[in-house]
């Protein structure tokens, strides 16, 4: 059985879900009434923007150990279904049951704006029960604390094809540009056809994970292209650009429809250094980050309780207000990590390894914690 383990690729992920999580806690604090920063650029976008990383990572990451398992035998489809089953839809489903069945009926957890009448949902229902939640978020109301699964809803939709266009070996780069270049045609169009189709579109960003997978290609065929991008001022540039891009200070201005992809490119560029060049100004494999990056799916879909438990409760054992700015966000957004990453570790250990442990039997080859899983097992 084959193991591939790419450094710093649990730091990137828990980039991306502190970018989130630093997102959502200022929007939070504009619904309850508080002093926010929500309303910058610094802020406002970062939530989109580790998005972004989350799709470009998992693009690339999947699709590098389908090339792997392909150089052996044929892909076993039914094997890459079973082993997605496992790690996602526990929690999707377990979050699901949150949003619907339970949240709405504690009222700690009501939030001004953002929370929503629940009765007459069935059409809600339907579309997160059939992983079809980004199209519930464009088009129906919001449900409160699921919502946050429309990103997750949109991988599975780009992996129902994946692996049948990764199969195509000799053929495959130009099948992913044609794929990459029809999206980009649709998302262009898309505005004059319907205003709420246009924002579905964009919101399902398969351009994310194509380029991901683009860049998997690239590591995996073609070598000369890649020492290229292991150039110290390519990597300098990419470094610059991603920092301005977060902070939302680059102007597209005409080129707003190809923000997100633009973005992706950066992303994939620093990914490919962080995760295959030896001499990477960017290193991000230390033991913290690692621990962190391995509960970012659970960061990522739990940390909107911690947000309203911190934001609602901490007022009442401190007056946030009366300390100064550079004391109350740090202690606020600190303590909201701290309880995020507690959730997300008790869920990891006590719910989601119990899947994991099964997804082994169906994988020929090992990526990230599953090769920690057989150190152990030995």
């Amino acid at each position: 059985m084959k193991k591939i383990q790419f450094p710093g690729l649990n730091g990137v992920r828990f980039v991306a879900a502190f970018l989130v999580i630093v997102d959502h806690t200022e929007l939070f604090k504009s619904y309850l009434g508080y002093p926010t920063l929500w309303a910058n650029s610094y802020s406002a976008y970062l939530g989109a923007f580790g998005v972004s990383i989350f799709f470009v990572l998992s693009g690339f990451l999947i699709t590098y150990l389908l090339l792997e398992e392909q150089q052996e035998a044929p892909i076993r489809i039914r094997h890459f279904y079973l082993r997605r089953i496992l790690r996602i839809w526990p929690l999707y489903y377990l979050i699901l049951v949150l949003g619907f069945f339970v949240i709405p009926h504690m009222d700690f957890f009501q939030v001004p704006i953002y929370s929503r009448d629940m009765r007459d949902s069935l059409p809600r229902l339907l579309l997160f029960l059939g992983l079809a939640a980004n199209v519930a978020f464009v088009y129906l109301p919001t449900v409160p604390f699921a919502n946050i699964l429309w990103s997750v809803a949109v991988e599975e939709q780009f992996y129902l094809f994946w692996p049948y266009v990764v199969q195509f070996k000799r053929k495959l780069l130009w099948i992913m540009l044609f794929l990459l270049g029809g999206y980009m045609v649709l998302k262009f169009y898309a505005g004059s056809l319907d205003r709420q189709f246009e924002l579905l579109v964009i919101r399902t960003r398969f351009s994310a994970m194509i380029l991901g997978g683009i860049g998997a290609y690239l590591v995996f065929h073609q070598k000369a292209i890649i020492q290229f991008l292991y150039s110290r001022v390519l990597q300098a540039v990419l470094l610059v650009l991603f920092v301005l891009m977060g902070m939302d200070w680059i102007d597209f201005k005409s080129f707003t429809w190809i923000q997100d992809e633009l973005i992706s490119l950066v992303v994939c560029g620093l990914i490919i250094n962080i995760a295959t060049n030896p001499k990477s100004l960017l290193s991000l494999e230390n033991r913290v980050l690692t621990y962190f990056g391995k509960l970012s799916y659970g960061l990522y879909v739990y940390h909107l309780f911690a947000v309203v438990l911190v934001l609602k409760g901490l007022p009442a054992v401190i007056d946030l207000q009366a300390l100064p700015t550079w004391i109350a966000y740090p202690l606020t957004l600190g303590t909201i990590l701290g309880l995020t990453t507690g959730i997300s570790h008790l869920s990891y250990r006590y719910f989601e390894s119990y899947f994991l442990r099964k997804k082994l039997k169906y994988s020929s080859v090992l990526s990230g914690d599953l090769v920690e899983r057989t150190k152990s097992i030995k």
